[in-house]
């Protein structure tokens, strides 16, 4: 048997009582108290190096040991084992370069592995809750009714069918917005939301420069990057709420981080190349795609200095020289 000096709290009352903590074959002693616990019934935390070691009991009462004292479960090694670590500084230097070395994995080689692996398996179920809840989001918070004549509308969705082959897994949304400016984006399940905004500075009466932007949208459902983007930062969301013990962040949805979304230089390269494809199988050039870029650089700039768009398709589409120079060529 051992005894341990402790102070036994009842859950109720801040106030503290002096007790010795009896360690039996099968169940903790608190004999001033009359009271005994099975080891099933306590929960003994981790000790610090020079902490006060905590027993908690299923009564929701506890004890304090002194900070010489160490207690463990007859044959448990896993807390002196603990201690041990804790208590050596290379042992926590080492668990820490560890620990810093599995999080960079995991937000970079790790996530993209994960969301490369598990973005094709989410059921179409799920990929059309999201995308349906987004677009609620959006018409409620960001977009409004298009302005854009039908006339204009039936001629973009026309010619976007075309380049598209009619698949019928695209839809196209008009919208209006005064903080996207000219701007267009995916979401998951192929519905494609144009802003009146982009419609209004091409200045090709064909709107082939419309089209080849959304050929790239389509290309980033095509290779589901709204969908690993969302595996990702989820991944990234639920590392920081079990490092710091904060999870308020994981819930965020996925209109936001489709709001916010930068995708990477492989995720645009890949859009790129299916609208290129797209657009030489429909007989149209990329330069209308490269004029409408710069077209859209100007106004963006233009919008940023007058600070009258918070988010610009440049925000979420970088590499912009780069990627109208490929276009020109």
């Amino acid at each position: 048997m051992q005894r341990f000096d402790a102070y036994y709290f009842d859950g109720k009352s801040s106030m503290p009582k002096k007790v010795t903590l009896e360690l039996h074959e099968s169940f903790v002693l608190i004999a001033e108290l009359n009271l005994s616990y099975s080891f099933n019934e306590i929960e003994i935390r981790a000790k610090l190096k020079n902490t006060s070691q905590t027993v908690n009991f299923a009564d929701g009462s506890y004890c304090e040991l002194k900070t010489s004292d160490f207690l463990s479960l007859p044959n448990s090694k896993g807390d002196k084992f603990i201690l041990k670590i804790e208590s050596k500084m290379k042992y926590a230097v080492m668990s820490f370069i560890v620990l810093a070395a599995f999080v960079l994995f995991c937000l970079t080689y790790g996530s993209t592995i994960l969301a490369n692996t598990l973005a094709p398996k989410i059921p179409q179920n799920v990929v059309e809750k999201i995308s349906s809840r987004t677009l609620e989001f959006l018409d409620k918070n960001y977009v409004f009714e298009t302005k854009l004549d039908k006339k204009r509308q039936d001629f973009i969705k026309k010619h976007f069918d075309r380049i598209l082959n009619k698949n019928s897994d695209f839809k196209l949304h008009f919208r209006s917005s005064e903080i996207f400016g000219a701007n267009a984006f995916a979401l998951p399940n192929g519905d494609i939301i144009l802003l009146d905004d982009l419609v209004e500075i091409e200045e090709d009466d064909g709107f082939r420069g419309i089209i080849g932007i959304l050929a790239h949208e389509s290309g980033h459902v095509i290779h589901m990057h709204g969908l690993k983007m969302l595996i990702k930062s989820s991944i990234s969301s639920a590392l920081v709420g079990y490092l710091t013990g904060d999870f308020s962040g994981f819930a965020t949805g996925f209109a936001t981080a489709a709001i916010n979304a930068k995708y990477s230089r492989d995720y645009e390269d890949e859009a790129d190349l299916y609208a290129i494809k797209a657009m030489r199988e429909n007989g149209i050039s990329t330069q209308y795609m490269a004029d409408l870029f710069d077209k859209i650089r100007e106004e963006s700039q233009k919008q940023t200095d007058n600070k009258t768009v918070e988010y610009s398709i440049l925000n979420s589409h970088p590499a912009i020289d780069e990627r109208i120079r490929k276009f020109r060529e």
